[in-house]
């Protein structure tokens, strides 16, 4: 179990592997220095680190499907050895109400399958390995379990912006088993909560007021939207807290310090925020492998981009990694991964 207060935070313990990894990035890149932004945006364009964006015409389900297939193929798993399809979409679903694990279940003939969906942002395809690995050890003789996420942002946004860095569309999934073997374990996931404005990042349209109020072009666009600038500030600082309350948890639940991380996986929403959000780690500054090249991905991004690492020079010793990323407004949440080497 996890416990979290506002003096400590215990990591969950996880000790499953991964069996394989899939993405599935759209298209070929789209260059960002050509597409239309604010001024203020074109101001800090350089600090951001980004370059490129991928867009796609598919819905959010079928990106997560894409690279559903793709880490089935590479397991060579039977379907029938399924045993549950956790989805995970960084933003909406497809159509609104629909459940995406269901549909990835029909499509790739999982009829073995339980299916459930997690409505956590970009937290999401990290929080399901958690729920991945208690199911496992509570149901052994259920089979692997299947993670997927997607982020479909450029319906959601203008010129593939909200107005402080730009997202992308993309779809990924794992793989997740007790079975014995090498490669990339699930060791620990933790999650640090904001207290204040978790609702700041948010559509203009939710449930609260009634749909006869309702401009599509204005309200299914994501915004952020702070009752003032302290409160912007305030929310600055304390994601700095969160994230080194996340790593500290993290760490103390594989008994690391940061000089035992090979490597630190945050989020493509700008490299200039790194000094910031690992203040309290200064140590792991120089350690951060993320490719802020990649406009930002929701719930994609660290996990690709560790993936890239492992597959350009796969480490020939035990090497220990720490994915970290925030869920809108909302939280810090990260995983604990060992490699055997």
């Amino acid at each position: 179990m996890m416990t979290t207060t506002e003096k400590f935070l215990t990591a969950s313990t996880l000790g499953v592997r991964m069996r394989t990894l899939g993405f599935y990035l759209p298209g070929h890149p789209i260059t960002l220095d050509t597409i239309e932004m604010s001024p203020h945006l074109r101001a800090r364009f350089g600090d951001l680190g980004q370059e490129f964006t991928y867009q796609s015409d598919e819905s959010s389900t079928e990106l997560a499907l894409c690279a559903a297939k793709d880490a089935m193929a590479q397991a060579n798993l039977a379907p029938e050895n399924i045993g549950l399809v956790i989805s995970a979409p960084t933003l909406l679903t497809s159509y609104g109400f629909e459940i995406p694990a269901i549909g990835i279940r029909a499509a790739l003939g999982l009829n073995n399958a339980d299916c459930l969906n997690i409505a956590q942002g970009c937290v999401g395809f990290l929080a399901g390995m958690r729920v991945a690995g208690h199911f496992l050890k509570s149901e052994p003789n259920r089979g692997d379990v299947l993670v997927v996420t997607a982020c479909k942002a450029s319906t959601l946004t203008e010129n593939f912006s909200h107005g402080a860095f730009f997202w992308g569309d993309a779809g990924a999934a794992c793989i997740v088993t007790t079975e014995p073997g090498r490669g990339l374990n699930l060791e620990a996931y933790g999650e640090k909560s904001s207290t204040n404005d978790w609702g700041a990042m948010r559509l203009r349209h939710g449930d609260s007021v009634s749909y006869a109020s309702c401009i599509p072009a204005q309200d299914l666009r994501i915004t952020v939207n702070f009752a003032d600038e302290r409160a912007q500030a305030d929310y600055v600082m304390g994601e700095q807290e969160r994230c080194g309350a996340l790593i500290d948890s993290l760490l103390a639940a594989g008994g690391l310090s940061d000089a035992d991380i090979n490597a630190v996986l945050l989020p493509s929403i700008g490299k200039n925020r790194v000094p910031l959000l690992l203040a309290g780690h200064k140590g792991l500054k120089e350690k951060v492998k993320s490719d802020f090249r990649f406009a930002h991905m929701g719930g994609v991004d660290v996990l690709f981009f560790l993936s890239r690492i492992l597959n350009k020079n796969p480490p020939s010793n035990e090497s220990w990694y720490l994915a970290l990323t925030p869920a809108f407004t909302a939280q810090w949440g990260g995983l604990l991964l060992r490699h055997s080497g």
